[in-house]
């Protein structure tokens, strides 16, 4: 089963992370499509992390990394439905002053 789901909206591409963590083990299989939606660039992309309850440095990595590589393109990331642990390292790690997590993917694409 995989661990992400792509989908696109209004022009938006949207990547949900299906897995309940983000994490060394998750992240080999959802680093490929972060790394094809990146390399794409100029596109905007929201990313879905509802179902994630848990995140380790690797997750983060790949957020972070996909914000950055997507900027440099002329693209943009929103994230949406940051709960839990993953919002508690986010504001931890102040990733929530640069991403500025939305509630629901809704939100986030009205963001754009």
């Amino acid at each position: 089963m995989p661990m992400y789901d792509l989908s696109e909206k209004g022009g938006v591409t949207i990547l949900r992370v299906s897995a309940d963590s983000l994490d060394a083990l998750t992240v080999p299989e959802v680093r490929p499509v972060v790394e094809l939606l990146a390399d794409r660039g100029g596109i905007k992309v929201v990313l879905d992390m509802s179902a994630v309850r848990l995140i380790d440095s690797s997750g983060v990595g790949v957020v972070v990394g996909l914000f950055k590589r997507l900027r440099a393109r002329g693209g943009a990331l929103r994230v949406a439905g940051v709960t839990a642990q993953p919002n508690e390292i986010f504001r931890l790690m102040m990733l929530d002053k640069v991403l500025s997590p939305f509630a629901t993917v809704d939100d986030a694409l009205r963001g754009f």
